[in-house]
């Protein structure tokens, strides 16, 4: 299937009606394309290798749905997102677990599996507004408000990613695209900061798949209007 194609089905299949998540649409449908093709591709292949609780590896926590990290997330959190999981309090024990430590975790947790239809609700319900307002806060409410949807989206998909924190050396572009781009909203100066986060991956066996989603991000936010 044409990775175009792909990325509607997965749009569409991830979305839930607009009226249900009414602040859903402050994140462009471009953006929701691709957050979800880089954390689960597709319902296909999150059916085939995405079901049960995975470790993606680095800092990540055990990780499952679409891209939700156990790892950074507290017990209460993940009981209220998950609630309508049968296995919700297995995977509350993953709260707070990150790195090598998250391996054991998963083994454990093996048996567990959680269909898309839930994972797109607790994606669209819980995740994604979420993220957007740590996004907004993290960079600042009024640049990151002016800057175009897509823009915005492509911040949003690295807070994702990432998380939100500004503090310390790997932090730099972050803070840069918080106290230097969006002042002025400038989407070119975003997008290179955004790709120069590449320099933290780069000879790791991480690098194709974060600067590949990083070049992404930086795209679409030069195409945002």
């Amino acid at each position: 299937m044409p990775v175009v194609v792909a990325l509607q089905e997965a749009v569409q299949q991830v979305l839930p009606p607009a009226a249900n998540v009414p602040r859903l649409s402050v994140i462009s449908p471009a953006a929701v394309a691709l957050i979800v093709r880089w954390e689960v591709g597709s319902q296909a292949l999150y059916t085939r290798r995405y079901e049960a609780p995975i470790w993606p590896g680095g800092a990540s926590g055990v990780t499952w749905g679409i891209g939700y990290d156990g790892g950074h997330q507290t017990r209460q959190q993940i009981g209220l997102d998950w609630s309508a999981l049968a296995a919700a309090s297995r995977l509350q024990a993953t709260a707070g677990i990150t790195g090598p430590a998250a391996q054991p975790v998963v083994r454990d947790l093996r048996d567990v599996r959680v269909p898309f239809g839930l994972a797109s609700d607790v994606f669209g319900v819980a995740s994604l507004p979420r993220y957007h307002a740590s996004a907004r806060r993290a960079f600042g409410a009024d640049g990151f408000d002016a800057l175009p949807a897509d823009a915005r989206g492509a911040l949003v998909s690295v807070v994702y990613n990432r998380g939100a924190s500004m503090t310390g050396p790997a932090r730099t572009e972050m803070r840069a695209i918080r106290d230097v781009c969006l002042p002025g909203a400038d989407v070119h100066c975003v997008a290179g900061q955004i790709r120069q986060m590449c320099r933290l991956w780069r000879g790791t066996n991480l690098e194709a798949g974060l600067c590949g989603r990083r070049e992404d991000e930086a795209g679409l936010t030069e195409r945002a209007r």
